[in-house]
């Protein structure tokens, strides 16, 4: 984070969703995205994240692989084949290696862990903010 300004998150920002089952991930990640002038909401598990997803109206969702309930790739297939959100992107992350042959229309696949500056130039870059 260097010696960035921390810019507020506005109305008009970008909402990420961060799906993920360990809570410090989701604790970390929304900090940071918040720090970058996102506005962020969590869900536990895929599941969660389709009770909440029409409250929450993401521009974007980031969610892990592995989770109880409803994993990544299932909450992606879910939301792909639904029109209101069938172009919202999508990145799956995981610790998985096998996952590059998984049938899912994720956007974007990322091998945890993450590093976050690569993490943030890929959510920008898929939210056309390049």
């Amino acid at each position: 984070m260097k010696d960035e300004t921390v810019i507020k998150a506005t109305d008009d920002a970008p909402v990420i969703l961060i799906v993920d089952d360990e809570a410090d991930i989701t604790t970390t990640y929304a900090m940071l995205f918040g720090y970058y002038g996102f506005r962020v909401s969590t869900a536990c598990d895929g599941k969660t994240a389709l009770e909440i997803i029409d409250a929450v109206n993401p521009d974007i969702i980031l969610s892990d692989y592995m989770m109880p309930l409803m994993n990544g790739a299932e909450l992606c297939s879910a939301l792909k084949a639904d029109t209101r959100w069938k172009n919202t992107p999508f990145i799956l992350s995981s610790a998985a290696f096998h996952l590059k042959d998984v049938n899912t229309p994720y956007d974007s696949l990322m091998q945890k862990p993450v590093v976050f500056d690569d993490l943030l130039k890929e959510v920008k870059r898929l939210l056309g903010k390049n």
